[in-house]
């Protein structure tokens, strides 16, 4: 390989450090005003997505001003028209009902306020009034899931459970799609779904949900997949209380900390790593991207992991 002459070299790292800062110069002279509205704001994965958009936004001089509807369609309506009256640079939006929130995206795009959709999407009818989606791989997380399961419960006949969010939320369809698919992809027609219900995100609602199925199956559940990791844990609880725990593998997806001491603990399956932290700093990045006009593509998706008890020392300072 030919290196470039030295004088060359040095003119062009100084052409790039001038390029740096004039970019940072020009992040600093314009504030970034963003409102966001997401949901369930003390659930872990919403923690971590609000620290990545707190830590991210000095680099961008962005205001952030946040607004929780707690998982109520017509406070969140209300909270969007609210912030279409601030009239920030752009609204992040975390769906309650994908389908009921597009005309409220539909309001703000017609008020000329671009819209950024991040962790739940609206319902593809409303594609074409937001700028974006930020979030994360769910689709090869399900998938991720699903190949675990093959790999714990063999291609033999087994019973499965679903736990879900919000139904019709983009995790919640994509996760449950990606493990369906991958039972295809590794010839597995021998698994039957017993239930498929949501639990609101909700550890303590998952533990009641779990509940009710143990009394429900007295016996023959082989696996629970549960949407995401606190979930997991609130079946895992039911699970342990009944002396099942040997008879059932639960899977999660997110990377909490909790759940991967499970892992590492032999009492829970797997789960597939989401990094939760990364859609709140994409999502700052994707909002100074609209403010500066430039073009996006249709989604912005942060990367995923299968974590197992088999690679679990390699993923745990990854965990949260």
């Amino acid at each position: 390989m030919k290196h470039l002459p030295r004088w060359l070299a040095i003119a062009c790292v100084t052409v790039t450090a001038m390029l740096v800062a004039v970019g940072t110069v020009s992040a600093q002279q314009q504030t970034l005003n963003i409102v966001v509205i997401h949901n369930n704001a003390d659930h872990p994965s919403i923690t971590a997505i609000v620290k990545g958009m707190n830590d991210e936004a000095p680099h961008f001089n962005a205001r952030i001003t946040y607004f929780d509807p707690a998982f109520d369609p017509q406070k969140q309506a209300s909270m969007i028209a609210d912030a279409i009256a601030r009239k920030p640079d752009v609204i992040v939006v975390n769906a309650v009902d994908p389908t009921a929130v597009v005309q409220s995206i539909k309001k703000a795009y017609e008020a000329g306020i671009p819209v950024i959709m991040h962790n739940a999407n609206c319902a593809p009818e409303g594609f074409k009034y937001i700028k974006t989606f930020v979030g994360v791989q769910s689709y090869d997380q399900g998938f991720a899931v699903g190949k675990m399961m093959v790999s714990r419960l063999g291609k033999k006949p087994a019973n499965v459970i679903f736990i879900g969010g919000k139904a019709g939320q983009t995790d919640y369809v994509n996760r449950v799609q990606g493990v369906k698919d991958a039972w295809k992809t590794e010839g597995v027609s021998t698994y039957k779904v017993l239930a498929d219900q949501p639990a609101d995100w909700s550890q303590d609602k998952a533990l009641a949900l779990m509940q009710d199925l143990l009394t429900r199956y007295p016996k023959g559940i082989d696996a629970v997949f549960a949407c995401d990791d606190p979930m997991a844990l609130g079946a895992l609880k039911a699970i342990s209380a009944a002396g099942r725990e040997k008879e059932i593998a639960v899977f999660g997806v997110g990377g909490f900390v909790e759940a991967c001491k499970a892992i590492k603990a032999g009492t829970m399956a797997g789960t597939a790593l989401q990094l939760s932290y990364l859609i709140g700093v994409y999502t700052v990045r994707a909002a100074y991207d609209v403010k500066m006009g430039r073009l996006l593509p249709d989604k912005i998706l942060a990367p995923t992991a299968p974590i197992t008890p088999e690679n679990i020392d390699q993923w745990m300072s990854s965990c949260w």
